[in-house]
């Protein structure tokens, strides 16, 4: 077990400084992430591969296509382990950009990340996410879920068109709703097409400020 977790210069943590979930959680992982997040200049946490897909192209879109390591920039998905990962780059004085979805529910996210926003705000650590809460039509399954459109496809989706999307990724859907299902269920598809492609395309608001 690692006993201390050691930032730049004078920068460290004593795990037993940590919440008791916290040092149970970095006690048993592998060690690989927490490296990646103490060797890099600045990190970006997301929750899965096709959202750190999206914010490496994001960020070559806007940098001259040099991905975000080239300039100490680690782009880390961290699954639901945010909170984790910012006690400790709390700690460390570590700067960090969290991107996340709002799910429908400014307000649960605001009370989720209450010790990074608004008057508790930390220097080092962004919280970024779109605070519109969009809404359709669109139902899925035999239950009739309703669709979230307050994830990074719909939004992604909902700054480009239906056009360009369809270029990119190789589909012909004639409505918004149909491409929407469609990227649902090909999520890590949809996004290595989006980091490979040459078309132009744009990102939400969100997503360049955790770039920048």
């Amino acid at each position: 077990m690692i006993d201390w977790i050691r930032g730049s210069r004078d920068a460290y943590v004593k795990l037993t400084d940590l919440k008791t979930e916290t040092k149970n959680f970095f006690s048993h992982l592998s060690g690989y992430d927490t490296l990646r997040l103490i060797l890099c200049k600045k990190a970006i946490l997301v929750e899965g591969d096709s959202d750190e897909l999206i914010i490496q192209k994001a960020y070559m879109n806007a940098n001259g296509n040099k991905l975000p390591i080239e300039k100490g920039i680690d782009v880390i998905s961290v699954g639901t382990a945010f909170l984790r990962f910012l006690e400790v780059a709390e700690k460390l004085n570590k700067p960090v950009a969290v991107v996340t979805d709002n799910d429908g529910d400014v307000s649960a996210l605001e009370t989720k990340y209450d010790n990074f926003i608004g008057l508790k705000i930390k220097p080092n650590i962004s919280i970024c996410y779109d605070t519109t809460i969009d809404s359709g039509a669109l139902v899925l399954g035999k239950k009739n879920k309703p669709f979230n459109y307050n994830t990074l496809e719909p939004k992604i989706l909902k700054e480009n068109s239906t056009a360009i999307l369809n270029k990119i990724l190789g589909t012909a859907y004639a409505t918004d709703d149909d491409l929407h299902k469609y990227m649902k269920a090909n999520k890590t598809e949809c996004a290595l097409k989006i980091f490979e492609t040459g078309e132009a395309i744009k990102f939400p608001k969100y997503i360049l400020s955790a770039i920048t």
